[in-house]
């Protein structure tokens, strides 16, 4: 056993000895070992927090002026000297608490690596994340449900960037590997896991689909602590590299036949989560800081299980409900819908001729998306779209074949 330590990571590393009986034929002699490591980090903060804060009231004031104004210029240079309208504390503003830090990321993993036979070793262990005190844009002065007004009634609207988000990633990966011999390597990865978090993005902004970066009530952040944006419960990527059995021909034969490369990469993955949004904030509950809340549900199906085509099958938008001002919060959780999954093979010949001692020349053809299949993103998200989950309606990419003839020297 040995362990190493390197500021705030720990690795550690066993080869497990020849175990007695049937347990041997896991252990081998020697040819099991076990890894483990954890490590804590800490991330930057980054610029665009500041510059939010730096372009806000009250050290940038906005004004807007009506199309086609007269001497536009010279009376933004007068509004720019005159006085602020209204009362200044009403102003929107943007700003991060005085108790900033910066956000801690966890790293742990476990991992049993068992040698299969002469270059073959298969993998299995447990990798999990978890993040602290990150970046999070809150509603620093919501508005009071059923009152008409903000907490302070003395302020405006105000965005808070705080430390007030977590989350925790969880996957078991597993891998096959084959090195290098008889002229075939190849790779093969397949991981479960669940990635779980409040909010995904540390700007607030509206969006059409996907996810909003605000929880639609101020006042019970935890409501919408679900699935990440960034949660992708399988995925499986295989690899391999095949060079053809010719090398060290000699004459005409070999510079045709020998110095081929034959090269595969293939993925299938979940697809993104995301939620069935509104289109509008009738109740103000966002207080102005995004423009949709989520939509209600109002059918007994689960959602969550359901591909894309199979939700507009058993009626689309027809099972969702808008929220209304009395009612403005919708009863669907964050992320609960899922886009369509990823499939994609990618292939490449490569073809190296030796010139002379110094130079080759490489002919290279690569084939992207080799089968030519639609690989979605997210729909339209907002039920009051006429386009809503219209998946087909995006561009999911298509063949690319590149060629190229290049000198090597």
């Amino acid at each position: 056993m040995n362990r190493d330590t390197i500021g705030r990571a720990a690795r550690l590393r066993y080869r497990v000895a020849k175990a007695p009986g049937l347990l041997s034929r896991i252990t081998g002699d020697g040819k099991l070992v076990a890894r483990g490591g954890y490590s804590r980090t800490y991330d930057v903060v980054f610029l665009n927090l500041a510059s939010t804060v730096a372009t806000a009231f009250p050290f940038v004031r906005g004004d807007a002026l009506p199309a086609r104004t007269p001497n536009s210029l010279q009376v933004l240079r007068t509004i720019a000297a005159g006085p602020i309208a209204g009362d200044p504390d009403q102003q929107s503003r943007q700003r991060v608490p005085p108790d900033l830090r910066l956000p801690v990321g966890e790293q742990f993993a476990l991992q049993l690596q068992r040698e299969l036979k002469n270059d073959w070793a298969l993998s299995v262990g447990y990798v999990g994340t978890k993040g602290t005190a990150l970046f999070e844009p809150v509603d620093g002065n919501p508005i009071v449900p059923g009152a008409g007004r903000r907490v302070d009634p003395t302020r405006g609207r105000s965005t808070v960037r705080c430390n007030c988000g977590s989350s925790i990633f969880h996957s078991l990966q597993t891998s096959l590997e084959k090195r290098l011999s008889r002229n075939f390597s190849m790779a093969a990865h397949y991981t479960w896991s669940a990635f779980i978090d409040e909010a995904s993005d540390g700007f607030a902004g509206a969006s059409q689909n996907g996810d909003i970066g605000l929880a639609q009530d101020a006042f019970n952040r935890r409501a919408d602590r679900s699935r990440s944006t960034f949660d992708r419960p399988h995925r499986f990527v295989a690899n391999g590299v095949f060079e053809l059995p010719f090398r060290g021909w000699k004459g005409a034969a070999g510079k045709i036949l020998s110095g081929w490369q034959f090269s595969g990469f293939l993925t299938f993955q979940s697809g993104a989560p995301f939620a069935a949004l509104d289109g509008g904030d009738p109740g103000n509950r966002l207080g102005g800081l995004a423009s949709t809340v989520r939509a209600n549900t109002i059918t007994g199906l689960d959602l969550a299980r359901m591909p894309v085509d199979q939700i507009l099958q058993a009626g689309g938008a027809k099972l969702f409900r808008r929220v209304t001002a009395a009612n403005p919060l919708g009863n669907l959780g964050r992320n609960v819908l899922r886009s369509d999954g990823i499939g994609n093979l990618d292939l490449g010949l490569i073809k190296n001729t030796k010139l002379d001692e110094s130079r080759i020349l490489q002919f290279r053809a690569e084939f992207y998306n080799t089968t030519n299949t639609r690989n979605f993103g997210i729909s339209e998200g907002r039920v009051n779209s006429p386009n809503f989950l219209n998946q087909w309606g995006l561009d999911g990419g298509n063949r690319r074949i590149v060629g190229a003839i290049r000198v090597v020297f």
